[in-house]
């Protein structure tokens, strides 16, 4: 059977290359198929990496980030919206539409297009509002306080909410919902509503010419083997040229719609980037393969361009893709991080001596410079240093700049000082030298071949601990890194030892239905929006310290709960900000993760096939692919 669908798919790919060879081809490869074409599925329960990148084309949203300065900017809007006034104790703002924008179908983009999409989302089913049934992004789009959306005229539309709404609620939330056409889905939504599960029947429906707003439109897919995209003929933003300047200004000129527009000041200095959109491309084909051996052959074969990974290109096949003439690979810093995380409910790691002990021992310089040779940055704040806006150059990092042997007094003095006791107490000698080790030291002095018997301050001696971490076959970066942490703290006789084992298995534990069964564990963590880190409310905000939440730790900090409220509150970036440092500032000294590192994001692809009109962005190409200005060389 496998065979056989092998050969159905290279058929049918064959036929769909014929289709499109009229025109401009780029075929770009992807390691996943899609999991569905629906909408309301798509940015709901199947939020996958591999659909975003093949269905992302295809819809709009009133404003977003843009890459590569992740500069906020209108999309389907006329300038920004209005500020909040406050009418019969609801707050209201207004945002205006470009006119002249049209649907695949030919029929023009409306206000009421907008207020049919959250109408569907502020619709009750249920007993919850079908944002929440939904799932996924959607209730982030349809906000508790978000009460309606209204039509003004054909070009305006008005926005209720029952409190005046911060940036995750607002800017970064209702503005950047994608909008569906209102003629094509309000019949699929009322038949929805006349079953039982409206929600699971609106994600079920299997849409068909589909009109759509993006540049590109899905055409085909063949289940495991590929997808078709082609440029929309009426796509908008065509010909629309984007200025952006290192003064920290954008504008925004569109010969075709009369549309111009100034934001941030303007032309303020140098230009860093003018782009010019397309699609340049009349199709994209996403063949699909099984792993990424397959896509590096066929990359040095020609068969594609490029290949998407959200992981990036893995060290082996980077050094095969440098011998291959045509390959270009680029390097990027990730918008993400990898760490440690501590069980705060459990002993000793709800005791903050015992984790700063733990970072100071750490040493990522070492690991990166001396093991793992340039792979990893080593990466310290929960603000990445990479997205230079919202990081804090300024906190504390533990351990930092020490040699080893300073590492471990350190690491001693911080536990003694809490409580902490040994029936034989660690200590350095001939510190500084090639032969300085760790010894154990008894309470009358005498020395003893090692270090023994760690207890905690009540006197009770520390049960070993579990250090759960994937396996060498699935990230030898993280087993590595849990390997070294056990074994920097086995020289103190603190009864660390690493698990390493299958990444479910550690999911598994850490988001238990019924707790949190883990002592501590390294993962990973992607970001999401650059321009807005709300991440920082979900990982360590006191209302996430439940089974199903992102609050691992179990942090329970007011004062950073204060800080991350009113950070999602914000009215402005400007405000935001230094509550974002102090949030890092926080984090940094209490320890409730350790960031260890991140591996630059490397991407490999066809120079002589393919043209970016930039390489330089925050998580890669991948990260805010399908671009529109891409061009194909041949």
């Amino acid at each position: 059977m496998g065979k056989e669908r092998l050969l159905r798919g290279i058929a049918a790919l064959a036929a769909v290359v014929g289709y499109v060879a009229v025109g401009q081809v780029l075929t770009v490869g992807i390691l996943g198929d899609l999991t569905t074409t629906n909408v309301w599925t798509c940015f709901g329960p199947d939020t996958t990496v591999w659909n975003k990148y093949v269905l992302g084309g295809q819809y709009r949203a009133l404003y977003g980030p843009v890459a590569p300065t992740w500069t906020w900017l209108p999309s389907l809007a006329d300038g920004f919206p209005s500020d909040f006034v406050k009418e019969e104790g609801r707050w209201v703002a207004t945002v205006k539409l470009r006119q002249g924008i049209f649907w695949t179908d030919g029929t023009p983009f409306t206000a009421d297009d907008v207020v049919f999409t959250f109408n569907v989302l502020l619709t009750e089913v249920g007993g919850m509002r079908m944002a929440l049934a939904l799932g996924g992004n959607w209730p982030s789009y349809c906000p508790d306080s978000l009460l309606a959306v209204e039509k003004v005229d054909d070009y305006t539309v008005k926005f209720v909410y029952a409190t005046e709404p911060g940036l995750g609620e607002w800017a970064f939330g209702a503005l950047m919902c994608p909008i569906v056409q209102k003629a094509y889905w309000e019949p699929k939504f009322q038949a929805a509503l006349q079953t039982r599960d409206p929600a699971g029947s609106l994600l079920a429906v299997v849409p068909e010419d589909e009109p759509i707003l993006g540049g590109y439109v899905l055409v085909r897919w063949e289940p495991g083997a590929f997808a078709v995209v082609d440029k929309n003929p009426t796509y908008y933003a065509t010909g629309e040229v984007l200025t952006l300047y290192e003064g920290g200004g954008a504008v925004i000129h569109n010969p075709k719609l009369n549309y111009y527009f100034e934001a941030y000041g303007g032309a303020t200095g140098p230009v860093l980037h003018e782009l010019v959109e397309g699609p340049y491309v009349d199709s994209i084909i996403y063949p699909i393969y099984l792993d990424q051996d397959a896509a590096v052959l066929a990359l040095q074969k020609g068969e594609i361009a490029m290949f998407l990974n959200p992981r990036g290109l893995a060290k082996g096949f980077e050094d095969r893709l440098k011998a291959t003439p045509g390959v270009q690979i680029i390097s990027n810093p990730p918008w993400g991080f990898h760490y440690l995380a501590f069980n705060m409910r459990r002993e000793p790691m709800n005791n903050k001596a015992f984790r700063v002990a733990i970072a100071t021992l750490i040493n990522r310089e070492y690991l990166a410079e001396s093991v793992f040779q340039g792979v990893i940055t080593p990466v310290y704040s929960a603000v990445p240093d990479a997205n230079s806006f919202w990081h804090n150059p300024d906190i504390v990092v533990y351990g930092k700049g020490l040699t080893h042997a300073q590492r471990v007094m350190e690491a001693v003095r911080i536990l003694k000082e809490a409580g902490f006791s040994w029936d034989a107490e660690p200590k350095v000698i001939n510190p500084g030298t090639r032969n300085e080790t760790v010894i154990g030291v008894l309470p009358d002095g005498t020395e003893v071949p090692a270090p023994k018997g760690f207890k905690l301050p009540d006197g009770r001696y520390c049960p070993e601990l579990e250090l759960l971490a994937p396996s060498a076959g699935y990230d030898p970066l993280r087993a590595t890194f849990a390997l070294y942490i056990e074994q920097w703290c086995k020289e103190l006789a603190i009864p660390v030892k690493a698990n390493l084992t299958g990444f479910n298995v550690i999911v598994n534990k850490v988001w238990a239905p019924d707790g949190f069964y883990f002592d501590m564990y390294i993962l990973n963590w992607p970001l999401g929006n650059p321009a807005f880190p709300d991440y920082l409310s979900y990982f360590w905000h006191s209302s996430q310290d439940v089974p199903s939440g992102f609050n691992t730790p179990g942090y329970r900090n007011p004062e950073y709960d204060r800080l991350a409220e009113e950070f999602l509150a914000a009215k402005s970036v400007e405000e935001a900000r230094p509550l974002v440092f102090r949030m890092q500032e926080i984090l940094a000294e209490d320890v409730p993760y350790v960031i260890l590192f991140d591996t630059p994001i490397k991407e490999a692809f066809r120079a002589d096939m393919i043209e970016f009109p930039y390489t330089e962005v925050l998580g890669g190409i991948q990260f805010v692919w399908p671009l529109t200005t891409v061009k194909a060389l041949k």
